[in-house]
């Protein structure tokens, strides 16, 4: 009994540690609420496995924890499944009405009470475990890297369910194997695979956290745009199809009196004109275009298979739009922006056409504003 109270509460433990740790994580990094799920699965293992516990303490009330300790038990993986279709930005519908199922299902075994109800009430639960868990893993079928790994390891633990369900039909009364081997077959995987889940969605939790950053640090945080460093990831991928002879167009736009509007009307009204500009520029441009903001009131297009004449009449078209896209705001006058264009040359560098998108953004500020240059 003592290697068996000290299996059962290693697994509470470790159950806490990984609960709590999601739990932490979502509140501290601002995660979406399937890390809290997750943190919620671990939280109802430890709870059931606690109950397990208990049930070997106190011989008297073993029938009750047991069943409490099934509720548990479908209860972790469901919300274990309801995070990762969370996650994914699926329906979760099948999750909750599987969970319902089979809790009201153990329920009316606990009620029922016939001879058998603490074998089916096994089977249910192992049922439950390996329904649940098949959800996960057709949530994680096509994924690649840390999903692919993810899924072989609910691949397994599926498995590994479904070995306790044959073992609990097994182990009834008059059965094959004893109540014993159940609870041996029981304690053989459980902490693995509750450790090898455990580590799974924190992995998981971590690359979120990192793409996150990595996201953070690309992006403008006014607009949301890409920002200088976004800007140059992107321009990777695109100039090697300069390189093949496609037309690739830079264009680099400023607002026109932008010192002007924040004198006037105040940092934050100025920040409303970058942001609403930004959109227009977004909404504006085609599908495989890039935009970014890369200080200030200045902004840089990318136009990949853009030849010359395509880019300029593209970019007149956008001009002309600007001063329409804020003519409803009666605080503002007149806004315009003006713009500077090139073609990327074979073997040039990102740098060496932006240099010279800014030299023609600066003849179109010089000769009047409002107008496309291109160099």
């Amino acid at each position: 009994m003592l290697s068996s109270l000290i299996t059962s509460g290693s697994i509470v433990v470790i159950s806490l540690m990984f609960g709590l740790a999601l739990l932490v994580a979502w509140r501290r990094f601002g995660l979406e609420r399937h890390a809290a799920l997750w943190a919620g699965s671990f939280l109802a293992a430890a709870v059931g496995h606690g109950l397990r516990t208990a049930g070997q303490i106190w011989p008297g009330q073993v029938e009750l924890f047991a069943t409490l300790a099934c509720h548990a038990s479908v209860a972790s993986f469901a919300l274990l499944a309801w995070g990762f279709r969370r996650r994914a930005s699926r329906s979760s519908r099948g999750v909750m009405a599987g969970w319902l199922v089979f809790t009201v299902w153990i329920l009316w075994e606990w009620i029922d009470h016939s001879q058998t109800w603490r074998a089916t009430s096994r089977l249910l639960t192992a049922t439950g475990d390996a329904y649940m868990v098949g959800w996960i893993v057709a949530t994680l079928w096509h994924k690649r890297g840390t999903g692919a790994l993810a899924r072989w390891i609910m691949i397994f633990y599926g498995l590994y369910a479904m070995s306790v369900g044959v073992a609990a039909e097994l182990a009834r009364p008059g059965g094959i194997i004893s109540d014993k081997a159940f609870i041996l077959v029981l304690s053989i995987g459980t902490p693995t695979g509750m450790i090898g889940t455990g580590v799974m969605t924190l992995l998981i939790v971590a690359s979120d956290l990192a793409k996150g950053l990595q996201q953070q640090a690309r992006t403008d945080a006014l607009t949301g745009l890409l920002n200088r460093r976004g800007v140059e990831d992107a321009i990777r991928a695109l100039l090697g199809t300069a390189r093949k002879a496609e037309p690739l167009t830079v264009v680099v736009v400023d607002l026109d009196y932008f010192k002007a509007i924040n004198d006037r009307l105040g940092h934050a009204a100025g920040d409303d004109v970058l942001l609403r500009f930004a959109q227009h520029l977004k909404t504006s441009l085609r599908a495989h275009d890039v935009v970014a903001r890369i200080g200030g009131e200045e902004f840089v297009l990318l136009l990949p298979q853009t030849p010359r004449a395509d880019a300029m009449a593209l970019v007149e078209r956008l001009r002309c739009s600007v001063p329409e896209a804020f003519a409803h705001d009666t605080n503002l006058e007149r806004v315009s922006a003006s713009f500077g264009v090139t073609q990327v040359r074979r073997g040039e560098t990102f740098d060496a056409a932006l240099a010279r998108a800014d030299e023609a953004l600066y003849r179109s500020k010089h000769e009047g504003r409002d107008r496309a240059t291109h160099a």
